[in-house]
Order: C-alpha cells, then sequence, then structure tokens
C-alpha cells in the first residue's frame, strides 16, 4: 500500500508526469500531498471499475509478451531430438530404459559400453573413498591421486571415444609397471601377495579391493572391445591391464613397508 507525499508530487512535476498521475484505492496520500493535487486543479482518483480494467490491461500485456519471448526462443532453439543408434529411429523424449552412447544417440542401458561405464563408475568411487581414507598418509595419499588420475583418463577416454594418452605413474612408465609386478623377488626380494587375508595390513586388504575391481573393469572392456576374432580399442585394453599392474605394485609397496613414516 504505497504513501504519495508532496515530495513525490513535486518530482513528478519537474519530470513532466504530473499530469498523468492516478492515484487508486490501495493508495495513502499524505494531506499536503492531496492539497497539493487539488491546487493544481489535478483529477487523480481512479474508480474501483477503472482500476481493475487498467490491471486487466497490464496483466495481458505482460501475458503477450512472456508468450512472444517463449515462441522467439522455440524458434531460436528447436526442439531436442534423440536417435536409436542401431535403428534410427527418432525420439522427442528419452525413453527410461535407453540411455546416450554417444551424443544424442540412444542405446539400451544394458549395453555392453554401458554396462562398462558403470563399471568405471564404482572403481572411480572407490578409488576416491579410499583415497580419502588415506588422506594422512601423504606417501600414500600421494599414489591414490595417481591412481585415480589414471582411472579417471580411462572414464574420459572410453565415453569420448578418443585414444588413451599413457603417462608415467608411480614413477614409472607402464610397461616398466608390468614388469616390476611379473618380477617381485628382483623388485621387492618377496614373492607374490597370494591368498590375500585378514593378516595383511588393512592398507594391502583395501588395495586389494580395487585391484579386484580393476579386474571387473577389464573383464568388461574385453566384453565390449571384441568382436568375432577384432579387437577394438587395444589401447583402453593395455591401460586397464597395466591399472591392476598399478595397484598391485601400490600392494607391494604398502606390504613393504613403504607407506610407513
Amino acid at each position: 500500500m504505497p504513501v504519495i507525499t508532496e515530495g513525490m508530487l513535486r518530482k513528478l512535476e519537474k519530470e513532466g508526469h504530473l499530469e498523468k498521475v492516478r492515484i487508486t484505492e490501495k493508495d495513502i496520500l499524505t494531506p499536503s500531498a492531496r492539497e497539493y493535487l487539488n491546487v493544481k486543479k489535478i483529477d487523480y482518483r481512479i474508480k474501483k471499475s477503472q482500476e481493475k480494467a487498467i490491471e486487466k490491461k497490464e496483466n495481458d500485456e505482460k501475458k503477450s509478451e512472456v508468450s512472444q519471448v517463449k515462441k522467439s526462443e522455440e524458434k531460436i532453439s528447436p526442439k531436442r531430438q534423440y536417435r536409436d543408434y542401431f535403428t534410427g529411429a527418432i525420439y522427442d523424449k528419452k525413453p527410461e530404459y535407453m540411455t546416450q552412447l554417444f551424443g544424442d544417440n540412444l542405446v539400451v542401458k544394458n549395453h555392453k559400453r554401458i554396462v562398462l561405464r558403470g563399471k568405471f563408475d564404482i572403481l572411480q568411487a572407490e578409488v576416491i573413498r579410499y583415497w580419502k581414507k588415506y588422506e594422512k598418509n601423504k606417501k600414500l595419499e600421494s599414489d591414490f591421486a595417481q591412481a585415480y588420475r589414471f582411472v579417471r583418463d580411462l572414464f574420459i577416454s572410453e565415453m569420448t571415444d578418443t585414444p588413451f594418452q599413457e603417462r608415467d605413474v608411480l614413477g614409472y612408465d607402464i610397461d616398466t609397471l608390468k614388469d616390476i609386478t611379473h618380477n617381485t623377488i628382483k623388485y621387492y626380494k618377496t614373492g607374490h601377495l597370494f591368498e590375500i587375508n585378514a593378516d595383511f595390513d588393512e592398507a594391502v586388504i583395501d588395495i586389494n579391493c580395487l585391484r579386484a575391481l580393476s579386474r571387473e573393469c577389464e573383464v568388461a572392456a574385453v566384453d565390449a572391445f571384441y568382436k568375432e576374432g577384432k579387437t577394438e580399442r587395444v589401447d583402453m585394453l593395455k591401460a586397464l591391464n597395466r591399472l591392476s599392474s598399478i595397484l598391485y605394485l601400490m600392494m607391494l609397496k604398502a606390504n613393504n613397508g613403504d607407506y610407513k613414516s
């Protein structure tokens, strides 16, 4: 409920808008403002019926403006459509049982590439969980960070269908990692860590869980990329094989006490 003062009216007069002023029944006029309008002989009162008509007109104009904006947006942004990756069928709305393989191309959610992405998602989440758990152990935290980046890069490579870029991890290139994990006596003066059980250090047990999940990813990748004797994405299959080597090397280091202060 606005309060209209003489000062407000004088300002309107300076701006040349005083003649257009309209006071509704909801407005409050100060005595000096009322006297000012009377002196100026300005018919300022709007009857209730007029007030409703003006309000309706303003509302209609606003609705019209909104409608025009929506129509304009529809012309600029055409309605999104999805395409079945295999049949070419077009969907205006993505079916609940389908998901995007690449761009707007849809496949059913049990497609082998989508299953692989689910495995990657779980592995990445678990790596983050253990990374957080050991964040106070700076040596182990650093190795977890490198393992996470390797998993993340693999995940992105698969989703974007771009080649995986190899790089050093834990201070070694990925081929040297394979050599180390296949020759544990040479590098760590110990045999392989078979039959992991509750007697092992907690870090060894945790990292072994991640190693097992990486194997699941590798098997899912072979299922997705090996078709009728032909292998696709050899780069990814190699990197996934080395991922288990990365995690196994972390197990060897944990078992050897390399992460202890």
